[in-house]
């Protein structure tokens, strides 16, 4: 029963790593959007960049590095979300 419960485990952690993947990148396309319609080409080329970042990131395994500069790239898109949003 043991492997049972590990592998059940697993599929815990990858089904919630998967979400919070697929959360990160709604928001980034969310931001995507606003920044095509008012933003700069800088933001924009960021925020795809982000994307990226965050579609070749596997939650499951990330290292510290990788979350802390994902967690950075994350605060800034809600800053610029929320100046976006006040255009």
């Amino acid at each position: 029963f043991d492997d049972n419960d590990k592998e059940h485990e697993l599929q815990k952690q990858q089904s919630a790593a998967e979400v919070k993947k697929d959360e990160y990148l709604k928001s980034v396309e969310l931001l995507k959007k606003l920044i095509q319609k008012n933003g700069t080409k800088d933001d924009l080329t960021r925020i795809i960049a982000i994307g990226y970042l965050i579609e070749t990131t596997d939650f499951l395994n990330i290292s510290p590095d990788k979350k802390e500069l994902i967690k950075e790239n994350m605060i800034w898109c809600n800053k610029k979300y929320e100046k976006y949003l006040d255009i």
